[in-house]
Parts: structure tokens; sequence; C-alpha cells
């Protein structure tokens, strides 16, 4: 009641802001979550990703805003080396091809055990990326190689 009759007119919304429940300029809808997504612009580009949660960091209008979360990641973090943005996906992609039954069509030695146990694996998910770890055609010329 004061703000709208001592502050009526006033364009900045400062004396509406200060309510302990101040009016917004979006509709709230049901479970504290948009029916669009935007991008964060609150962490540094290499780190951000896309939210649909209220309440909006910002004014309809000020900033794209998309109806998918793929689209907005392809759209505001599209060179991301990253991939933080797609990493936050429902069903992130993955950076190796996926193969029926989770194996993949090369072998790679296995560092995670000690050498005098290990061998060479072809599952998935890769625990490296991909040239950062040697890749052999066959089992044998893995084990040959690496052990």
């Amino acid at each position: 009641e004061c703000c709208k009759n001592a502050y009526g007119g006033q364009t900045s919304g400062k004396c509406l802001s200060e309510l302990a429940s101040p009016p917004t300029t979006s509709p709230t809808i049901s479970g504290g979550v948009i029916d669009f997504w935007y991008p964060d612009y609150s962490a540094a580009w290499s780190d951000a990703g896309c939210k649909n949660e209220l309440p909006l960091p910002f004014t309809r209008g000020d900033r794209p805003e998309y109806a998918t979360h793929l689209e907005c990641c392809k759209n505001a973090y599209g060179g991301q080396t990253s991939g933080k943005c797609l990493s936050e996906l429902a069903s992130p992609p993955t950076t190796s091809p996926t193969i029926s039954g989770g194996v993949i069509d090369f072998w790679y030695p296995d560092y995670s055990a000690a050498w005098s146990d290990a061998g060479c694996k072809n599952e998935l998910p890769l625990p490296f990326t991909r040239g950062d770890r040697p890749e052999y055609a066959t089992h044998l010329e893995c084990c040959k190689n690496a052990y």
C-alpha cells in the first residue's frame, strides 16, 4: 500500500523490491521451474550451463530463451570444450559411440589396477578421453604391447 501511494510511478521498482514477498514480472509455474531454458551467466562460460529455475535472474526479453535444454546448450555453449552444459542434460551424449552390449570395438590397458594384476578392457564408460591412452584392435595386441 505504501509503495503504491508514495512511489506508484517509480520505474526502478526499488520500493516494491524491498517488500517481504515482492511481485515478479514472470509467472510462476508449479514446482519452481519454468517451461523454457536460459543460459546461466552467473558462472564462467567454461563452467556454465542452462537453467529452467525460478526466480529468474533477469527480466524476460533480456536474455535468450529456448524450448529445450539441448537447444539452449547448442546455441549458448556450442563451442564449450569442457562439455559442462551438455553433461547436465537428462541423457548426456558420450564422447565414444556405444556398441551393443556396452562394449567397444577396441581394447585399452586397465590402469586402475596394479601392473601385476592389470589387463586390458573393452568396456564402457571409458575411464579416459580418446587419445589419452593407447588403443588396440585386439585383446592379445593390447596385452602384448601394454604388459
